[in-house]
């Protein structure tokens, strides 16, 4: 939702509106969402996107309106206990931090900036959004955020911070540090590469999976040797379709450590042709529909043709979390559930008290 929120922000900033854009930047405890979690307050009073719901909420969307009057920035310390806890009906307990930000079209080189980003999300390529953290930020300030592209260039600037200062880890998706001369807090966050999912096979399980992977942002691509199955009729959310022989499709493909692939074939001959190709690859997930009994078919067939144990042991077969599915629906929820669960970052968002 954060990146697709970045696209609404521009296209409200490049129609003349003001909003406050709310991201939670450090919290402790249980609280309703994670680091990163975004929404925006527009001045007609309308939410887009959410940063927990109930009194938290709420208590935003009050505070936005002030600011959009103030036109200033704004951190809001909300501790999930005592009094506000009882008041909202919430169990959670833990505490949270989020930082408002007024978002006005007259700051035109701010516009500028995240006009930049909405390029980069459609072109999916990766830069890096730095943003000060700090009460009072006035709506019209100019160095308060810069984008760092991956070729080294900037758009926009911080006051006092010189890029080459930001000491931050690549592998986690946002991260509240302290840098500068005098040791200010900035909120980091990498706006990747959208994760591309492969999807082998054109039939009813691919179908469902396709909708819900594109519905919590992965790319897809469709790969089937049957144009009268893969086509943009019956897969209108798809990026990409290719209709080609299974045994050539990986020569037309780019695998990278972000790809996904999921072999979901109309047969086990098909499935072990895919497979073989899949693991000469640096995909970082591979999985397999079928059952144990297929999957040990397929597995020593390979393991005669020279794939070691190990080599199959990265596979996920049978594809999907063990949910007891039986239909194409229930199928694709498990595998599109162990995508998510997969693409979940292995550490959590780094953060600083402020």
């Amino acid at each position: 939702m954060g990146k697709n929120l970045y696209l609404k922000a521009y296209d409200l900033l490049s129609s003349g509106k003001k909003i406050i854009l709310a991201r939670t930047i450090r919290r402790s405890g249980s609280t309703p969402r994670d680091v990163g979690s975004m929404c925006i307050i527009t001045e007609d009073g309308d939410l887009i996107g959410t940063v927990g719901g109930g009194l938290l909420e709420y208590k935003v969307q009050q505070k936005a309106k002030t600011l959009l009057k103030e036109k200033e920035s704004f951190v809001y310390q909300f501790r999930l206990s005592g009094e506000d806890l009882a008041a909202g009906g919430m169990i959670c307990g833990g505490d949270v931090d989020l930082y408002l930000e007024p978002l006005f079209p007259e700051n035109t080189g701010m516009v500028s900036l995240y006009k930049a980003i909405q390029e980069h999300i459609i072109k999916n390529r990766p830069g890096i959004l730095v943003t000060r953290i700090k009460d009072g930020i006035p709506a019209i300030d100019t160095e308060a955020r810069l984008f760092l592209e991956t070729d080294g260039q900037t758009l926009g600037s911080i006051s006092g911070l010189n890029p080459k200062q930001l000491a931050f880890d690549k592998n986690i998706p946002y991260e509240l540090i302290s840098s500068g001369d005098k040791g200010e807090a900035f909120f980091v966050e990498k706006i990747a590469l959208k994760p591309q999912v492969f999807i082998f096979g054109a039939g009813h399980v691919s179908l469902f999976v396709a909708q819900l992977a594109k519905m919590v942002g992965f790319s897809i691509t469709v790969i089937d040797d049957r144009p009268e199955f893969a086509n943009e009729q019956r897969f209108p959310e798809a990026d990409n379709i290719l209709v080609t022989d299974l045994n050539q499709a990986f020569e037309q493909l780019e695998i990278s450590p972000t790809s996904y692939i999921l072999i979901i074939t109309r047969g086990h001959l098909h499935d072990k042709v895919v497979l073989q190709q899949a693991l000469s690859t640096a995909a970082g997930y591979i999985g397999m529909i079928g059952s144990k009994k297929k999957k040990n078919t397929i597995y020593k067939a390979l393991m005669e043709e020279g794939f070691s144990k190990e080599q199959l042991e990265t596979v996920y077969s049978p594809i999907g979390l063990e949910i007891n599915a039986e239909t194409p629906e229930e199928i694709a929820v498990s595998i599109v559930g162990e995508l998510i669960k997969k693409r979940a970052p292995k550490k959590k968002a780094k953060q600083l008290i402020l």
